[in-house]
């Protein structure tokens, strides 16, 4: 095809190639102006810039959904953990299932307990206290059990301490008489214990060999003086023979009777040297005796001792010094009043006590050794952190008490007890002043802590629910 055929002109303008002739207008005159639209400089790049920031924004907008998604799964997630239930035997806690049925080992109807409960979150089951978990107990049924709570503040443990005690003898007025020649006795004037003896009154007469040879040789050696005295006789041997009756416990009443007489006796009667009580006897008529044997215990009661028993954690409250009161049992009416006088320095092995020792005057009688009473021991103690007695529950291995909250819930706390005075018990350690305790239907709200650590630590599990099977 050539190019009249396509309708080209034949001669192309010298331009070139695709440069023809303008067109003119009717009558010669100049070309009429394009009407096509040509862009302004630089908008190519300002539309490019535009998609960017679209991109941009969009990517944003992508990011902020797929965050907010990814913040609601797992809301999700628990919430849906929370509407899975499982289903325990109320008297049997350790066996769960996931259906519901009966308990194999008591036949009880299994309970219907949901899996939040059990998997109440770290807050919820945290306890220092093995065994427990925190709990939350409505309002209702708080004030249905009757729970009352008390402030943990520091107080005196002072006042009355309360101790038992029983009457001894004063061991200061503790005699026992004793004969220093050998012999059989051979009448015994106090037979009986318990029975009072003035100083000078006969106990016992003895028969004694020894007693007869030594005043035989008194008798000799003053006989000799006095028939010698003219030639110079030495005196000192009969000075000697009368000191060795005196060492030997004849009476003086007997040695000038023997001087005056000059007969020799093998008969000797021995005098109390005290008034006193006896308490013990260990001679019978006949019966030879010894200077090692003991013959009679006698005491003085017009004073007597009250010991008393002090438990080691509250040596230190009690000191010398300090008033007491003491009340036997025999004697309600009749307090008496009197003050610490010694405090024993050793521990009872058997009894793990102390002895407190308090003197009491007693000339009427009226107390008797092995009468038991109470001591009031009087004493001003330091300001220590206390709680109700009741707040306290001692598990054998542990001892802990329950932190009220607000709205309900009850945090278990590991406590470390000191001394008790009445319906107050010292806290060495694990409260704080201020802190709120469970005083009183403390026992409830365990047995519902342990129910809940129970159920904690079979939801814990993998696949708790389904650990012990479904119902046969």
């Amino acid at each position: 095809m050539n190019e009249r055929e396509l309708g080209l002109p034949a001669n192309p303008s010298p331009g070139g190639p695709g440069q023809g002739v303008a067109p003119t207008g009717p009558g010669g005159s100049a070309p009429a102006p394009s009407s096509a639209h040509v862009p302004p400089p630089g908008a190519g790049f300002m539309n490019g810039l535009r998609w960017l920031l679209f991109v941009v924004l969009l990517l944003l907008a992508v990011v902020s959904i797929a965050s907010y998604v990814a913040s609601k799964l797992p809301a999700k997630t628990t919430a849906q953990s929370a509407n899975k239930v499982i289903y325990q035997c109320p008297m049997h806690p350790s066996y769960t299932s996931d259906k519901p049925g009966e308990c194999p080992i008591c036949g009880m109807t299994l309970e219907k307990v949901e899996v939040a409960d059990a998997h109440g979150g770290h807050e919820a089951t945290h306890s220092d206290v093995p065994g427990l978990a925190a709990v939350t107990i409505a309002p209702e049924r708080v004030q249905m059990i009757g729970v009352r709570t008390a402030i943990a503040q520091k107080r005196s443990l002072g006042g009355q301490l309360e101790l038992v005690g029983f009457v001894t003898p004063d061991e200061t007025r503790l005699k026992r008489v004793q004969i220093r020649v050998s012999g059989w006795v051979e009448r015994l004037y106090v037979n009986r214990t318990g029975e009072h003896v003035s100083a000078g009154d006969p106990v016992l007469m003895i028969y004694s060999p020894e007693l007869y040879q030594s005043e035989r040789e008194y008798l000799i050696e003053h006989g000799l003086r006095d028939s010698m005295a003219g030639m110079g006789h030495e005196a000192g041997a009969s000075a000697a023979a009368e000191q060795r009756l005196r060492l030997l416990g004849v009476p003086e009443d007997e040695i000038r009777r023997l001087a005056r007489e000059g007969t020799a006796g093998d008969r000797l009667t021995l005098r109390s040297p005290v008034s006193g009580t006896v308490l013990e006897r260990g001679v019978a008529e006949g019966q030879y005796v010894g200077a090692d044997t003991p013959l009679l215990s006698l005491a003085d009661l017009s004073r007597v001792w009250v010991l008393a028993d002090l438990y080691e954690m509250d040596m230190s409250r009690v000191h010398a010094g300090d008033r007491v009161r003491f009340t036997a049992d025999a004697l309600p009416g009749r307090p008496l009043e009197g003050r610490v006088d010694f405090i024993y320095p050793t521990v009872s092995n058997e009894t793990r006590t102390i002895k407190l020792r308090i003197a009491f005057d007693n000339r009427d009688g009226a107390l008797r050794p092995g009468m038991y009473g109470r001591v009031h021991v009087s004493d001003v103690g330091a300001s220590a952190l206390t709680v109700p007695t009741e707040a306290v529950v001692n598990a054998g291995e542990h001892t802990y008490v329950f932190i009220a909250r607000a709205g309900g819930h009850f945090e278990p706390r590991m406590v470390w007890t000191g001394a008790e005075d009445g319906d107050w018990t010292q806290i060495l350690k694990g409260v704080s002043p201020g802190d709120t305790v469970v005083s009183s239907a403390s026992f409830l709200i365990d047995s519902e802590s342990r129910l809940k650590a129970a159920i904690a630590g079979m939801g814990s599990q993998p696949g708790g629910a389904h650990q012990h099977g479904g119902t046969p």
